[in-house]
């Protein structure tokens, strides 16, 4: 009884399902009977349109795309006109040093003794360096002048230089140059003895006057020092005033006396600690024309302290030896003598600088 009732649903279940299949193919008949093929000239109608459509749309874009552009670069020239203009490139560094200092002392019934006094003391040291590519140009200009006036006695000087320094150099390797430098020295005002039986006149404007021009090879291995040997170095020493002739080497109908030799010169400035500078120079020359042996020797030093940006402590040295110089001593023997010179000074000091 059971597998005739199963034999039933088994059939009953083919015919259900061979109907469902005939119903879905007639009703796919019914749709594809709906469907129609469009013509050729339908087709191509509407491809006519569709790419009308494209090329309205590819106009909109590009014309937008114009206008942003217009809108990025509007907005960049907006922007580089609101910013400043670029300076020009400048291969000069310009520095300028001046220093002042200035004491007074008044005394008045004083038991124990003295004067009254004032002392006056400026310096200037002014720097114009060029360098661009393998050429440098470098100048230094150093005026110091300083007095002290004590009450009841004659005005003296202290100290008193003009300095120009000129050198002109083509890099000829990483560190070497060849070099032209020129160098002039004088003082400004008259100079005495200062004794309290003498007050000789000893120098004044261009008695003496020293110049020198000089060619060779500079070598500087750091930013901070240089050193210039120069072969071929020719040089004048003027003496305006006749009766100082003598004393600085001249005959007393020589103006001016002329001399050619080899030069060394060693430049160095550098921060040793922070806000303390060491400048030094030292020059060695020898002439060809007279006595060779003898070295003539002119060092410079200047230590300096800023204190802060007005105030510093600085000291200045000078050694010159030169054998054609002939000092008296106090027994009246003139002779060539090392001649040495300090200057300390603590007061107002100022630099202005193009770094």
């Amino acid at each position: 009884m059971k597998k005739i009732f199963l034999i039933l649903v088994l059939c009953f279940a083919g015919v259900a399902s061979a109907t469902a299949q005939n119903n879905t193919m007639k009703d796919t008949l019914k749709v594809k009977d709906t469907l129609r093929v469009p013509t050729y000239e339908e087709l191509e109608r509407m491809c006519i349109q569709l790419a009308a459509k494209v090329d309205s749309a590819r106009q909109r874009a590009i014309e937008d795309s114009i206008l942003i552009a217009k809108f990025i670069e509007e907005s960049r020239q907006v922007g580089l006109a609101s910013l400043p203009k670029p300076k020009k490139p400048t291969f000069w560094t310009n520095t300028l040093l001046s220093q002042f200092n200035f004491s007074q002392t008044s005394l008045s019934n004083w038991a124990a003794g003295g004067n009254s006094s004032v002392s006056l003391g400026g310096y200037i040291d002014a720097r114009a360096n060029y360098n661009k590519n393998s050429l440098i140009f470098e100048n230094r200009f150093q005026m110091g002048y300083g007095f002290v006036k004590m009450f009841g006695d004659i005005f003296k000087k202290t100290d008193d230089r003009l300095l120009l320094d000129s050198k002109f150099g083509y890099r000829a390797t990483d560190k070497l140059y060849i070099s032209a430098v020129f160098s002039a020295k004088t003082q400004m005002d008259k100079g005495y003895k200062y004794s309290a039986s003498d007050t000789t006149l000893v120098s004044q404007f261009a008695a003496p006057f020293y110049s020198t021009l000089a060619f060779g090879l500079e070598y500087k291995p750091f930013d901070w020092i240089s050193v210039n040997f120069a072969p071929l170095t020719g040089g004048v020493v003027v003496v305006t005033r006749p009766e100082l002739r003598t004393k600085y080497g001249n005959k007393e109908d020589q103006k001016v006396r002329k001399e050619f030799g080899t030069q060394l010169k060693v430049n160095l400035a550098k921060e040793v600690v922070k806000n303390v500078k060491l400048t030094t120079d030292l020059t060695l020359f020898s002439d060809y024309l007279n006595d060779p042996q003898n070295i003539k020797v002119n060092w410079d030093l200047s230590l300096s302290m800023q204190v802060n940006k007005l105030l510093s402590a600085n000291i200045r040295t000078n050694l010159i030896y030169d054998d054609k110089i002939k000092i008296a001593d106090q027994d009246g023997n003139a002779a060539p003598r090392v001649q040495f010179q300090e200057v300390l000074s603590i007061g107002l000091s100022y630099t202005i600088s193009n770094k």
